[in-house]
């Protein structure tokens, strides 16, 4: 139970609407990115095939499971719990033939002898223990020396900012549950008993608050009077606070404000746009490469290949940016128009592979060509 008085773990944090659209936001991104593996040979990246089947059939036995849920899965793991781990399954050549994406709760890190992670995972029939050759570990946050090796969970470490926030959404809900009235005191003439007393608010409250009794007409005999409080709305500040809540959030997880709320104020599309811009390299690339990072061993000629996703979409230009462009690449050389083509999803032409070079630019001391 945090300091706000209410209970906030990785199950029900993502009841909280903005540690929802956060996490969401992080996972959709991520995992509707293509990725793919790579070769580099002679300082030019090629593709590399045969590409890794678990890539696109995760857990080939379940083709519901597709390589959009796996990614899924992973970033959200990291963002509430901040480890990840992942299952890996090889065939006897070696291969990766199967990967599966772990409930963090189920597993303990434990040191070996030479100070190796050594990963306790609770099943049906018990506890397994495996290393690093069958765990991919990745953390979102580390801390300490090497020995430390769970990453740091947000949810954990910033109890009291999530529980005020979810302390807020449950007060605000029970505030327009009654009505959106703060309580009153019912008067009555003489001594009751507490029985009596009991009869009476009990009844009050059922016929008089709720949305549903929103309006209606109280009748009160036997020279009772009810006296509500004296607090405002606007005194409770119920909106502002729930302002800060999804603002604490957003710092939290290092999202734009306005991707988790409409903005306000004086801010411009273009700002907006910026800001955008900003999440991309600081806070998406740097989740990119951690996955990048820990999928490397996955793939088979380490040395050699690589795993990347492809963050082209959404980096995009509008048409008029990626046509001026494309014009500045072709009249200086260095894009051929069918490779401007193939960016553009546009079969190749005839003629299309040459490359463009300005007649009025030669070399310095050289008589100009005719």
């Amino acid at each position: 139970v945090s300091e706000a008085g209410v209970l906030v773990n990785q199950e029900n944090a993502t009841s909280i609407g903005a540690v929802y659209a956060a996490v969401k936001l992080y996972a959709d991104t991520v995992a509707a990115l293509p990725w793919d593996t790579y070769i580099r040979i002679d300082g030019t990246r090629r593709p590399y095939r045969p590409r890794p089947r678990w890539m696109d059939f995760p857990i080939p036995n379940n083709p519901n499971f597709t390589s959009f849920d796996f990614k899924h899965r992973v970033v959200s793991s990291l963002l509430l719990d901040g480890n990840a781990f992942i299952l890996v399954l090889r065939n006897r050549a070696g291969d990766v033939i199967e990967t599966r994406v772990l409930d963090p709760q189920k597993v303990t890190i434990e040191s070996g002898e030479a100070g190796e992670p050594l990963y306790h995972i609770k099943t049906l029939e018990g506890v397994t223990v495996l290393t690093t050759d069958d765990i991919v570990h990745i953390t979102l946050f580390a801390q300490g020396g090497n020995e430390n090796h769970r990453g740091l969970s947000p949810i954990e470490h910033h109890k009291v900012t999530l529980g005020l926030a979810s302390a807020t959404s449950l007060f605000s809900a029970k505030f327009y549950e009654n009505n959106a009235s703060v309580g009153g005191i019912v008067k009555v003439p003489g001594e009751l008993t507490q029985d009596q007393a009991e009869a009476l608010r009990n009844g009050f409250a059922r016929r008089n608050s709720g949305v549903k009794n929103a309006f209606k007409v109280a009748v009160l005999t036997g020279g009772a009077d009810f006296q509500q409080l004296g607090a405002k709305v606007s005194d409770l500040q119920l909106i502002e606070t729930m302002h800060y809540s999804v603002e604490s959030i957003a710092r939290l997880y290092g999202v734009p404000l306005h991707l988790l709320q409409v903005p306000g104020g004086n801010t411009s599309y273009a700002s907006v746009e910026l800001i955008g811009i900003e999440w991309l390299r600081l806070g998406l690339g740097p989740l990119i490469a951690r996955l990048e990072a820990a999928f490397q061993r996955l793939v088979p000629g380490a040395e050699q290949t690589f795993l990347k996703f492809t963050l082209d979409g959404l980096l995009r230009a509008t048409t008029q940016e990626r046509y001026n462009a494309y014009s500045t690449a072709l009249n200086n050389g260095f894009l051929s128009v069918n490779e401007v083509r193939s960016l553009e999803d546009r079969s190749p032409v005839t003629g299309g592979d040459e490359y463009w070079k300005p007649l009025n630019i030669g070399t310095l001391g050289q008589e100009p060509q005719p």
